[in-house]
């Protein structure tokens, strides 16, 4: 799979952070000097950036691939998550501004994206009639199932993203922009991955970097015209990026759902949520949709933008401002269902899904026999041995003692077994010490003795040559 996440092999110390709070744990190999990644393992969830205080991880996007395309003055056109507003206060109209003075053709906006997407998810509810569907506009939650738990694929809604939404009406409903390269303002690193695998000439701008550029570049955006997007006007599902984004607008759609939809959002939630999932499902538990998201704070606070670490309220409140005058533009509701149908096709948007165990397969558990050597190998010979401590990232000894069969880490990264170790060179050191001064001691008595025994030598000697 593409590469998401990068490692400063100069800054990372080691500590084993990204290792603690990674959702899929092997995905990271600690057996070196400084921590590394498998691509194929990872599935762009960016809690080891987060995690990292040595700013040893950062992530790929295609901020210098778009300058360059630009530059050369490439066809190229715009489509903007719904994060932009809550992350470029009300200034999102000028960015299309600024952008189009540096060659921008012109821009959508993904929120209508998202209205044809929940009508794809009604026509799939109501005409397939699944025991269940696990929403998927979230890369991170795909590539989750595709890697580790692939038995949930069957369950996953085989509808596009918003984004891909969006993408496909362009180059259906807007022939002038087919063949023009396509920038997307995003608040996602792993939608990297998602335009990898679905579609070309796509371009993964995310929001951070280009606020970052933006700054770096001393750039007012306050100072460029409002550029209008040429999608119609969205409504309620312009809040697609807020955690019940989906939730809400499938229930506006159809209120009687309501009750049969579940959010679900954030790394420590999410992944473990995902494992019960198939037991649930035959027992008849599960809600028909799973509105389901790797960011706590939904793509407003996603892991490509700049407000990761701000309060949901100042990230919804400007989302919710945006809906209330979106739905003031469209004062008429069958004017927006006019809309949806008409930039809705039976089979445009549908989406197929891989299965990608294949490398997490390859990772072996130690039988009883070899893990009672690894154990061994870190001085746990006793129950109260396992500590469980989680100083190596993985939580438990049982899941430290698969890395280190597998090659992804080693037994010096033990807490306990350095423990051990420093036990044994101090009792070591303490045995040589002890030994050496019985020695030293030895000696002494010895040369006392063979002092004494010269004294007796020479009174004697002297005696004879007195005689």
């Amino acid at each position: 799979m593409k590469q998401l996440i990068t490692v400063d092999k100069e800054k990372c110390v080691n500590c084993h952070q990204c290792i603690a709070m990674c959702p899929v744990k092997f995905a990271n190999n600690g057996s070196d000097e400084y921590v590394t990644i498998n691509h194929d393992l990872c599935i762009g969830c960016g809690e080891c950036i987060q995690a990292c205080t040595h700013n040893a991880r950062g992530y790929i996007d295609d901020l210098e691939a778009m300058l360059a395309l630009l530059k050369i003055k490439t066809p190229t056109i715009a489509i903007a998550a719904p994060a932009v507003s809550s992350n470029f206060d009300n200034l999102a109209l000028n960015l299309n501004g600024w952008l189009k003075t540096i060659g921008v053709e012109a821009f959508f906006d993904v929120s209508f994206g998202a209205e044809l997407t929940v009508k794809s998810y009604l026509e799939y509810a109501t005409q397939q009639n699944p025991k269940t569907i696990i929403a998927q506009p979230c890369p991170a939650i795909v590539t989750y199932i595709e890697t580790y738990q692939p038995k949930l694929l069957k369950w996953l809604a085989p509808i596009d993203s918003p984004m891909m939404h969006t993408i496909k009406m362009i180059r259906e409903f807007y022939p002038k922009y087919k063949d023009h390269k396509i920038l997307v303002l995003s608040p996602c690193i792993a939608k990297e991955r998602e335009f990898d695998e679905t579609t070309s000439s796509v371009y993964n701008i995310t929001i951070n970097k280009l606020s970052q550029y933006i700054s770096d570049h001393t750039i007012d955006l306050s100072k460029y015209p409002p550029i209008a997007y040429h999608t119609p006007n969205a409504g309620l599902a312009a809040g697609f990026s807020t955690p019940g984004g989906l939730l809400e607008t499938v229930a506006d759609r159809m209120p009687g759902l309501r009750s049969k939809i579940r959010k679900i959002e954030g790394p420590k939630l999410a992944y473990e949520y995902l494992k019960t999932i198939e037991e649930q499902i035959h027992k008849g538990n599960t809600p028909l949709i799973i509105d389901i998201l790797n960011c706590e704070n939904g793509c407003n606070g996603g892991t490509g933008t700049c407000m990761q670490e701000a309060a949901p309220d100042e990230l919804e409140a400007k989302i919710t401002e945006r809906i209330s005058t979106l739905q003031q533009h469209v004062q008429d509701r069958e004017l927006l269902l006019q809309n949806i149908d008409a930039h809705w096709v039976p089979n445009l948007y549908g989406r197929e899904y891989t299965i990608k165990t294949e490398n997490y397969a390859q990772l072996s558990d130690p039988n009883e026999a070899q893990l009672n050597q690894i154990m061994l190998d870190m001085h746990k010979t006793k129950p109260e041995h396992i500590l469980n401590c989680a100083a190596c990232g993985y939580n438990s000894c049982k899941t430290m003692s698969k890395a280190i069969y597998n090659g992804l880490n080693k037994k010096e990264n033990c807490h306990f077994y350095l423990q051990k170790e420093m036990e044994q060179i101090h009792n070591n050191l303490d045995y040589l010490v002890k030994e050496k001064t019985y020695e030293a001691n030895q000696q002494k008595e010895e040369i006392v003795t063979l002092a004494d025994d010269l004294l007796k030598f020479m009174k004697h000697m002297h005696t004879i040559i007195e005689n």
